[in-house]
């Protein structure tokens, strides 16, 4: 077996494993006047070349075997690391694509089920239009925003420590980013400094050499013309040269040292500087995919809403008599949905209008294809960009040096647990 066949046999795997959510994918297109505008972009967050992981060799000593198994299980960090994300966005995908699902269900069902769920949902509807004239005061929260907050079922603490410590940490990737690329900046300069050194060496090397033949050739011409005893002067002047050139053999030393120490140093940072590229984008996406879900532009603002949601539920605890009978219609709308088979009745609760409104239902399908795409586009992130460019770069350096590529293929079988 090659370490191009043990890949693509991985690369299979990975790609079954994903086939099971591409296979709808179809189903769940929007119309043109449901599609988002190409104003939307990328997302609240553009990340330019951070989302590339970038590969160099430069200053890796490939025939090193410490550095090329170091530089190896590099790119091998970086693909478990992709699998682990995809692994973790699986679940939500799912979740997404069962709610559209859903959706595809009941627009399916028979006229008479659905006239009886519609009937439910908009006794439901009209019971809370009732209630929203009564509760409508300065300071109230809006539908969206209680909906919002009222479906996060008592993880409301979770989230926003979840979306805080995203926030902190993205801020502090961002940071080490910027100080990396500084880093990175600096090395350059000593690099160009080093190599300036070395031509001004040349050059001093150059213009001592001819100095001493011209002092030479002076010395030479007073002794012979004039009969000038200058034993000394060629003392001085063998003294000076052999000073000359040690100096200049120790500088040349040290700066082919520094040329040496900042091509290595600026082969870790890159290596560094993907690590913390690939964290930087997971952690950028899931940032924008809670924004996303929970229809918020920051963690602070999630928390006002969570306090202006538990103010407004005390008010609301007052006019339970009023709900009872709203209650009752909602227990026989999850009754109805569940007769027809809907995996995830309880959604609809939140969202009753969605099932006699087109529009509120296109609005509903879209936030949800929109959060597929999020997640999907992570997920492909991970795949394509993560690993697929270790797994090329691994591939790439076992066809570059096939004297090592046995060794290669070695530590990657031992690293995916594949016996050999």
């Amino acid at each position: 077996m090659g370490i191009l066949d043990l890949f693509r046999r991985k690369k299979d795997d990975e790609d079954l494993e994903l086939s099971g959510f591409a296979d709808n994918e179809g189903d769940f297109e929007e119309s043109d006047d449901e599609k988002p505008s190409k104003s939307q972009g990328r997302g609240r967050h553009q990340v330019g070349d951070w989302e590339k992981v970038v590969y160099s060799r430069e200053g890796v000593n490939i025939d090193d075997a410490a550095s090329r198994r170091g530089y190896v299980q590099s790119c091998l960090t970086q693909m478990e690391e992709g699998t682990r994300q995809i692994e973790a966005l699986q679940y939500e995908y799912r979740t997404v694509t069962g709610y559209l699902h859903d959706m595809e269900l009941i627009n399916e069902l028979p006229k008479e089920e659905r006239a009886i769920i519609n009937d439910y949902a908009k006794k439901i509807y009209d019971n809370e239009e009732q209630r929203q004239k009564y509760l409508k005061r300065q300071g109230k929260m809006t539908d969206k925003e209680y909906e919002h907050v009222e479906k996060l079922q008592g993880q409301e603490d979770e989230i926003i420590k979840k979306m805080k410590e995203s926030e902190d940490y993205h801020r502090k990737i961002r940071k080490d980013l910027i100080r990396l690329d500084n880093e990175r900046q600096a090395y350059d300069l000593r690099k160009i400094e080093a190599d300036k050194a070395l031509n001004t060496n040349r050059n001093l090397s150059i213009f001592t050499v001819v100095a001493l033949l011209v002092i030479l050739i002076v010395l030479v011409s007073l002794q012979t013309v004039m009969r000038l005893d200058v034993t000394l002067a060629y003392m001085l002047v063998i003294l000076v040269a052999a000073l000359s050139i040690v100096g200049l053999y120790m500088r040349h030393g040290s700066c082919m040292q520094e040329r040496k120490a900042v091509r290595a140093a600026k082969a870790r940072l890159i290596q560094l500087q993907n690590t913390v590229k690939v964290r930087y984008v997971n952690n950028l996406n899931l940032l924008d995919y809670m924004y996303l879900k929970y229809g918020v532009e920051s963690s602070s603002q999630l928390q006002s809403m969570i306090e202006r949601y538990h103010e407004e539920r005390a008010q609301r605890i007052q006019f339970e008599e009023a709900e009872k009978e709203l209650a009752d219609d909602q227990r026989e709308l999850l009754r109805a949905l569940r007769n027809s088979q809907i995996r995830t009745p309880e959604i609809w609760l939140h969202q009753p209008e969605a099932l006699i409104n087109h529009n509120e239902e296109v609005e509903v399908r879209h936030n949800l294809i929109v959060q597929r795409q999020s997640l999907r586009k992570r997920m492909d992130y991970n795949r394509e960009m993560v690993i697929g460019g270790a797994r090329k770069e691994i591939e790439d350096l076992a066809r570059t040096y096939p004297r090592y590529a046995s060794e290669i293929l070695d530590q990657v079988a031992r690293f995916q647990g594949v016996e050999l």
